[in-house]
């Protein structure tokens, strides 16, 4: 137990600042010409006198009762920030409308984007200051704000962008798959079950027969609504254009987020990848809607998996997200044109995996770049086993620390069984710095510190897969499927999502998938989620082959 004099210094310490004004925003370098909508939002927890803010080259000044609420804006330009954000704030600097109170100005107050100081004072006392870079690092279109702990956050959240916290949902039922084994087929009933709403955010959507799926639910009379990355590597491909023609006649409503310049969104891209059917189920996944993300049942693909999760909270919560998303900056109504269609996949694969169920789940949201550090938190509380499988791993640029690659090694360090698989497609492998080279530098490491980490590369031709998509993590009994690549834009800029599951009968089932590709066979003889019938076949033809070649000895033998 603390004793009550260290608790007070806790509190003291964690407390945000004085009883008098403190910074609870600021935004300085803005997406707008001339950052004419930047902003200052202070908070306090009695109603202050006057306050002045000082940025050593101006002076701000307000008077007492400037707001009956606990907080206030103050916006540069008003008529400019409400072209951004929709309101009004509750002060501005310069005169733009009589709409709104000015505040007393003396000298040049205009805030810096790379380097500036505020300080924020009250009847002659300094309640609070603010540097940057110092308190904070400054980047262009992000908003710096204070967390309810009293700290800056850390997390970069970009203006119009979303502000999401943890929070997990019990008693979750659902289905896990993987592709290219029997994706299709979970995903195939969940759109025929709809009865009244889809949403769907997805990367890239050039799958016919799956918009055939679409349009077939909207003739039913169920409200469709599709929102896609409007600038995807390598440009929007021609067959997607297709897909939001036909779509879009169908009378589904299809956004694209890709704004630029002054309307601009507030991630680099939406790489997200779910559905949510009637606000009561969820299905999310590692893969786009392409033929080889979903392929028909024989057919090879990608390895990916995912998972249909039911519960009306859950699907609350991912509504409430698209929703914030689809009415956020820079996404407009998408123009689609007719055009040709992705080719069907056509190379065979033997299925050996089907769907499992299961019961009784804990499940909480990731969505990036919010809540992504539980990544790494799923990670660093595990004890006895972390598995990854991921397209590639990469190192971050600046630092060069990835958090969620050096929590696996934090694990493996403290004796946790961590393997790492990789994919071995040939534009993951051909560069000097990709996943070839990750897990030779990983093997190296375990190797010089005796330490129980293993990495390996799955090359997916041997295995009878196009490629390795996954983005999954196993960790105990915790199983992590999202959208999110193991790199610093997924992690920080992208607009990811996915979903940690905790689960015994979850985990075990994409173990069993993992070990099945860590061993690199294309065939396993059993393997959890095997149908029987396939077990039974291989029995009878080894029992068979055995009576054969008794018959032909029994033969000889009399022959002779």
């Amino acid at each position: 137990m603390y004793h009550p004099l260290a608790l007070l210094l806790i509190f003291i310490l964690l407390a945000p600042v004085s009883a008098g004004p403190y910074f609870l925003e600021v935004y300085p370098d803005t997406w707008m010409k001339g950052d004419e909508d930047e902003y200052i939002t202070i908070g306090w927890d009695d109603l202050p006198g006057p306050c002045t803010i000082s940025d050593g080259e101006g002076t701000i000044t307000l008077l007492p009762g400037y707001s009956a609420s606990r907080s206030c804006t103050i916006a540069r330009n008003g008529e400019q920030y409400k072209q951004v954000w929709g309101e009004y704030p509750a002060w501005e600097i310069i005169d733009s409308t009589p709409a709104i109170p000015q505040v007393t100005v003396q000298g040049r107050f205009q805030l810096s984007n790379k380097k500036d100081d505020l300080t924020l004072s009250s009847q002659g006392i300094i309640c609070d200051t603010v540097t940057w870079p110092g308190t904070f690092q400054p980047r262009k279109g992000q908003i710096h704000i204070r967390s309810p702990d009293g700290r800056w956050d850390t997390r970069i959240l970009m203006a119009g962008g979303t502000r999401l916290v943890p929070k997990t949902v019990e008693n979750v039922t659902g289905i896990g798959f993987v592709s290219p084994d029997c994706s299709r087929q979970v995903l195939e009933e969940t759109i025929k079950s709809a009865k009244q709403s889809i949403l769907l955010n997805i990367y890239e959507f050039t799958d016919a027969r799956l918009s055939d799926l679409l349009c077939d639910a909207i003739n039913r009379g169920v409200k469709v609504s599709v929102l896609l990355e409007g600038g995807p590597v390598g440009g929007m491909p021609a067959e997607e254009l297709s897909i939001i023609q036909k779509l879009s006649d169908a009378g589904a409503e299809i956004m694209v987020m890709e704004g630029a310049g002054e309307v601009h969104a507030p991630y680099r891209y939406d790489h997200a990848k779910y559905l949510v059917a009637d606000g009561m189920r969820v299905l999310i996944t590692t893969e786009n809607f392409k033929e080889h993300s979903f392929p028909p049942a024989g057919y090879s693909g990608n390895r990916g998996w995912g998972v249909a999760l039911d519960s009306v909270e859950l699907a609350s919560i991912f509504t409430a997200v698209f929703d914030a998303d689809s009415d956020g900056p820079g996404v407009r109504t998408a123009q689609g044109r007719p055009g040709s269609m992705e080719e069907p996949v056509t190379k065979p694969y033997r299925p050996v995996f089907v769907p499992v169920s299961f019961t009784g789940a804990s499940v909480t949201p990731v969505f990036s770049p919010d809540t992504s550090i539980l990544v790494a938190d799923l990670i660093n509380t595990s004890r006895s086993r972390v598995w990854i499988q991921q397209a590639y791993i990469k190192e971050y640029p600046k630092n060069g620390t990835n958090p969620f690659l050096a929590a696996a090694i934090d694990a493996a360090r403290r004796g946790v069984d961590v393997r790492i698989l990789l994919d071995g497609y040939y534009y993951n492998i051909e560069g000097e710095q990709d996943n070839d080279e990750m897990v030779t530098s990983l093997k190296t490491l375990a190797a010089q510190e005796n330490i129980p980490l293993q990495a390996e590369i799955l090359y997916p031709e041997k295995a009878g897969l196009l490629k390795v998509h996954t983005k999954g993590v196993i960790a105990d009994d915790q199983v992590l499927i999202s959208s999110m690549n193991w790199n610093e834009n997924s992690a920080c800029f992208n607009r990811e999502a996915g979903v940690i599951i905790r689960s015994s009968e979850a985990a075990s089932y994409f173990a069993s998938v993992f070990l099945t590709d860590w061993a690199g066979k294309k065939e396993v003889k059993a393997a959890r989620g095997l149908p029987e019938t396939d077990t039974g076949c291989i029995q009878m033809i080894t029992l068979a082959g055995v009576l054969i070649i008794l018959i032909l000895l029994y033969r000889r033998y009399h022959r002779t």
